[in-house]
């Protein structure tokens, strides 16, 4: 049974004072994963009922490939005050409360009451809309009728509320092109894959009391999607984020970030790693045969478990020149040591920019890292890293925890996109993917190329937007990790076929290097490079492209 460290008196107190959440929730359930979301914001558990996990693969199976996850996301204003919202298991109240803010960036109860619902519809109720000659209330479905889209009369929230929407809201297919949805004019739900979720959630709700920060004073646009075609996209679940400055604030230094309590099966024999070049965070088992060392509780996968991850496959400034690097991506422990649970503002901030809770930058020098000896020691000297565990377990020698025999356990982490500004009264885009191949396995033999795979899937299924029932188009861009490069840069060429035409240009358009790539994965020596920003341009068949990479 998954243990969550708490301060259960404090916040028996918090919640007898504070307005209480909403247990309203919906899961995706169109292919092999079926994944819960929450009006607050969090998702994969039950969180107000038995809080167990809800996120199982193979769907329906009883196993789980997640236990709970939440944004987190801070930045500054002009003054230099940090402002920031987080959410983990609320126990001692939340930060995100279900609804859009009004004119002044406020969420009252009574408007969160009526929002705190998720409107879930099938590709199929569209599909028969579509045929219809004409549509009348009676005719239309209620998935499609009461879509909570920008001048719908029909609009209604939880229990049947009526909703007066004036902005922009859930994406909708304007049909009459008069700006307003009017599913009786033939306005219907703009959505992807076979089954999508839709939700509203804010930051300067009835409380904002998980962080005890200072709100942003944003709200966030939740589109939940997933395919059903018989290929690897069926493992994959997206998670597609607008997030809406409705304050007059820039916010600075802006990160938006996941953050993971990701109990793969039995949760005390987990492992964390990462793809810089794939942007994903992986979790593994550290043995080949999970929950054998509690005997085989219900929840476990047993012999050859999957591994799991979260990719971002967007984030603000990607474009032409190719896709900025992951910002970070750090761990904490379930314990209140500088390697534990935040608290406080700065602590939630520190974890989104890869240092401890303390504000110590995460270290690694492979001279001092003694897991056995010196705890966490080795992470706190030596120099500075963006990425914890970055090495395939493949890589003899590697930093990953598999070859460092670290003790596994409960592993939380924290995957931040790079920083950026968000602007007064504008919005950003963050989409990230749920992702699960079967068959890895653990240590020392664990295979990640599976993983790896339906990562690529998932970016192909994102960039290319499925419009076919396969995925059959040739891949036209390498994946470059990691990124930034301190010693070596590696080239995989995924699935692009042929002889591809590689050079490296530094800012000033001076060329640092050329060849011709025609293996998998291709090591390029970056050590003599000085600090900064590279392009590598690179071109197969006529296509020309770019990916930017950082030297640190």
């Amino acid at each position: 049974m998954k243990i969550v460290l708490s301060f259960s008196l404090v916040f028996i107190a918090v919640y007898t004072y504070a307005q209480t959440p909403f247990n309203v929730r919906d899961s995706i359930d169109a292919n092999n994963i079926n994944a819960l979301s929450l009006v607050h914001g969090d998702m994969w558990w039950d969180e107000g009922g038995t809080s167990a996990s809800r996120c199982s693969f193979p769907a329906g199976s009883g196993k789980h490939i997640n236990f709970v996850g939440a944004l987190w996301m801070g930045g500054y204003d002009g003054a230099g005050q940090l402002h920031i919202a987080a959410q983990t298991y609320r126990q001692s109240g939340n930060d995100y409360w279900p609804g859009p803010l009004d004119g002044g960036g406020a969420l009252d109860y009574a408007t969160s009451d009526k929002w705190a619902k998720i409107w879930k519809i099938r590709r199929s109720d569209i599909d028969a809309f579509l045929a219809l000659p004409s549509h009348t209330e009676t005719n239309t479905p209620q998935s499609i009728l009461t879509w909570p889209a920008k001048g719908n009369a029909y609009a209604k929230g939880k229990g049947g509320a009526s909703l007066s929407i004036t902005a922009d809201m859930a994406p909708f297919k304007d049909n009459d092109g008069d700006g307003i949805y009017n599913p009786l004019n033939g306005d219907y739900p703009a959505i992807r894959g076979e089954q999508t979720l839709w939700y509203v959630f804010s930051d300067n709700g009835p409380t904002h009391s998980q962080t005890g920060g200072t709100p942003l004073k944003v709200e966030v646009h939740s589109l939940v999607y997933a395919y059903n075609r018989g290929t690897l996209i069926d493992n994959v679940v997206y998670y597609d984020y607008t997030i809406v400055n409705k304050s007059s604030e820039d916010y600075s230094d802006f990160r938006l970030a996941l953050w993971d309590d990701v109990d793969l099966g039995y949760y005390l024999d987990d492992y964390i790693g990462f793809d810089s070049g794939r942007r994903l965070a992986i979790a593994y088992n550290a043995t080949d045969d999970d929950g054998l060392v509690a005997g085989h509780p219900a929840n476990s996968y047993g012999p050859s478990p999957p591994a799991t991850g979260v990719t971002f496959v967007s984030l603000p400034g990607d474009g032409d020149a190719g896709y900025v690097p992951t910002g970070s991506f750090m761990f904490y422990l379930n314990n209140l040591s500088m390697f534990g649970h935040p608290s406080g503002p700065m602590e939630y901030r520190n974890y989104m920019t890869s240092k401890w809770r303390t504000g110590v930058h995460l270290k690694y020098d492979s001279a001092t890292f003694d897991p056995f000896v010196s705890g966490y020691g080795g992470y706190i000297t030596g120099e500075d890293r963006n990425y914890a565990y970055p090495d395939d377990p493949s890589l003899f020698g590697g930093n990953s925890e598999c070859n460092l025999d670290v003790n596994p356990g409960d592993r939380k982490f924290v995957l931040a996109s790079n920083s950026f500004t968000l602007r007064a009264n504008s919005s950003e885009r963050v989409v990230m993917a749920l992702v699960v191949a079967d068959g890895a396995g653990g240590c020392p033999s664990v295979d990640l190329s599976g993983i790896k795979e339906v990562a690529d899937t998932a970016w192909q299924g994102y960039e290319g937007h499925l419009s076919v029932a396969d995925i059959t188009e040739k891949q036209t861009q390498p994946l470059i990790y990691p990124n930034p490069a301190h010693d070596k840069l590696f080239v995989d060429l995924v699935f692009m076929r042929g002889i591809v035409q590689c050079s490296i240009y530094n800012v000033l358009g001076q060329q640092m290097y050329q060849l011709e790539l025609t293996h998998r994965v291709s090591t390029i020596d970056v050590s003599d490079y000085p600090p900064g920003v590279y392009y590598i341009q690179y071109s197969i068949d006529g296509i020309v492209g770019k990916r930017v990479f950082v030297k640190e």
